[in-house]
């Protein structure tokens, strides 16, 4: 299951993640994400909720890739991301580190809302 918003407003990006993704729907998840990323500025944020997500095996993890890269490519701000299951964090943390960004982790979109408002304050 997934559901991409963005908030153009504040030049936000919001992901949802979970589950088990498999192919097909790992696939549409990644074009909405784009799509939804072409509506914001250079410079947006993204919170990422994954957690209610499950690890994904390397296909998953190749395509998790060429978002993270496309995002960077279009300018991607801070990052945010919301995470419960251990192994999901693991492996979202090998694919920032692979991509060359840096993210921050929280228990709660509303966390990482408030953590996105203090670093545009401290901009």
């Amino acid at each position: 299951m997934y559901t991409v918003t963005s908030n153009p407003e504040q030049n936000r990006l919001y992901i949802t993640l979970a589950g088990h993704m498999e192919g097909l729907e790992r696939q549409a998840a990644s074009k909405a994400l784009i799509a939804e990323a072409a509506k914001l500025s250079p410079g947006f944020d993204v919170v990422t909720d994954i957690s209610a997500l499950h690890a994904t095996n390397e296909e998953g993890f190749k395509d998790l890739l060429r978002v993270k890269a496309t995002l960077k490519l279009k300018g991607v701000g801070h990052i945010i991301r919301v995470v419960r299951i251990p192994l999901s964090h693991l492996q979202f943390e090998r694919i920032t580190q692979q991509a060359g960004y840096e993210s921050e982790y929280v228990n709660s979109v509303e966390e990482a809302d408030r953590r996105l408002d203090e670093l545009r304050a401290g901009s």
